[in-house]
């Protein structure tokens, strides 16, 4: 369960977040995003993107980037996250990085939700390297692939709902109130 300081803190922040006006244009996306965050208010998304080698290899000391894909803009413009963004959207320190039987993991912890880690693992399937996240979601580890926050104005975050798959392949998804 999220701490309810960090429910409090994810609605300050989100419902008084401005779009950021300065541009990432000309900076790519990664294409291994592992899950990605929505809100309520509009339909931008927060990715969380795995930097990878050739050989499916995190890379550097944080490879977990987090950027906005502004889809209120358009399909391709895509934006780093602001100083103000960074208590809620972002990642703690460390990521620590470590190698498994089947190719890499990251641990990462969202600044709102700290005790709450994801797993983000690397392998290669048929040639091409996967990326996913991993959580506990009602009692069992799954794979994230989506975290949505319902707020209300003023600042207040009515839910957060993490959205994934079951270890037995059907969608799961835990509804967090504070």
């Amino acid at each position: 369960m999220f701490p309810e300081s960090g429910l409090r803190h994810l609605a300050a922040v989100a419902l008084t977040t401005v779009a950021p006006l300065a541009s990432a244009a000309g900076t790519p996306p990664p294409s291994q995003s592992a899950f990605f965050l929505t809100r309520s208010e509009n339909r931008n998304q927060v990715h969380y993107a795995l930097r990878l080698d050739e050989a499916c290899r995190p890379v550097g000391t944080r490879p977990v980037q987090v950027y906005w894909r502004m889809l209120e803009r358009g399909a391709s413009e895509v934006e780093e996250l602001l100083g103000v963004e960074q208590p809620v959207y972002g990642l703690e320190d460390p990521q620590p990085v470590d190698a498994t039987a089947e190719g890499w993991r990251v641990r990462v912890r969202l600044r709102a939700f700290p005790s709450r880690p994801i797993d983000i693992t690397t392998a290669r399937v048929d040639g091409e390297c996967r990326v996913q996240a991993w959580t506990k979601l009602d009692n069992s580890v799954c794979r994230l692939e989506h975290v949505f926050v319902k707020t209300s104005w003023p600042f207040s975050v009515d839910f957060v709902r993490l959205e994934g798959v079951g270890p037995d392949g059907q969608p799961v998804h835990e509804l967090i109130r504070e």
